[in-house]
């Protein structure tokens, strides 16, 4: 049996809207937006902007169980600002974006459906440049713009996912007991969209969406006015701190290696042309240092 706290982590989720926040990995769980995923079911760009929403609200609610906020404002107006004039630069500006900053070690960041994306603070203590960090951002946001999660959950559940879950949302609204729990059969399609969407952010996407992220995180960079190869200067520091350890071996299994990105990151740059872009680091360090 399955149990969750739903109506509290709800709470939570909207807590973080509130403050304006976005961002990566939480706790024992592998976040990263990452996973094994084949492509292209066709109902998902069916699905009005509302339903991605909701999904990706449920999204959350699953992952942010261990979650825990960073309560600083500050820096969570800064990240969401630098998020959302990213977000602006993409052909989906109508989503109502979120960027949240989660308290985790980790370096990691990863995003759900319908825009809403989490970084670590374990992460803007690595980076050095506002550049930096909207790179990272902008990959978030590239896997949200191309659907890459809906269409990774839809194809591990085997199921209509969207219209499966949207119905789950509303049944569950009638099914708490009186302490605010929910309460999913072993064997329900609630209980297997639940595990679905864990095992798809725990195995990561499908390394070409994952490519496909980080060619379209830096045009999203440079268009917002950012240098765009500070995302490179990124890629760099996590190959420089792999290491042996099961965060990094399984970072690594969900991941393209470094020296691939890079190589085709160093691709695309050559072929880019815009205008210098700013780095920003005085204003990054002063926000977050």
């Amino acid at each position: 049996m399955f149990t969750l706290k739903k109506n509290a982590i709800k709470g939570v989720v909207a807590s973080f809207l509130l403050l304006g926040l976005n961002g990566c990995q939480v706790n024992n769980i592998n976040l990263t937006p990452l996973m094994e995923a084949g492509k292209k079911s066709t109902d998902l760009f069916e699905k009005s902007l509302a339903e991605e929403v909701e999904i990706g609200e449920e999204v959350s609610v699953v992952l942010l169980q261990k979650a825990s906020i960073y309560n600083v404002r500050d820096v969570q107006k800064y990240v969401n600002s630098v998020g959302m004039w990213l977000a602006q630069q993409t052909e989906r500006s109508d989503i109502p974006w979120a960027f949240s900053v989660l308290r985790d070690d980790s370096f990691n960041a990863f995003a759900t459906p319908g825009g809403f994306i989490y970084i670590t603070t374990g992460t803007l203590e690595q980076l050095e440049s506002e550049a930096e960090l909207a790179g990272v951002l902008a990959h978030e946001i590239a896997h949200v713009v191309q659907k890459h999660h809906l269409r990774a959950i839809q194809k591990e559940a085997k199921i209509g996912i969207a219209a499966d879950l949207a119905r789950f949302l509303r049944d569950s609204q009638s099914d708490s007991d009186s302490s605010g729990t929910t309460v999913f059969g072993d064997h329900s399609v609630e209980n297997k969209l639940l595990n679905t969407i864990q095992d798809v952010y725990s195995d990561g996407l499908a390394r070409s969406d994952e490519l496909e992220a980080d060619k379209m995180g830096m045009v999203i960079a440079a268009r917002a006015g950012y240098d765009p190869m500070a995302y490179i200067a990124v890629l760099q520091k996590i190959d420089a701190q792999q290491d042996d350890s099961s965060f990094w071996q399984a970072f690594s299994k969900r991941h393209p290696s470094a020296e691939d990105r890079l190589s085709e990151l160093h691709k695309l740059a050559d072929k880019m042309t815009y205008i210098e872009g700013k780095e920003l680091n005085d204003r990054y360090s002063k926000m977050i240092k």
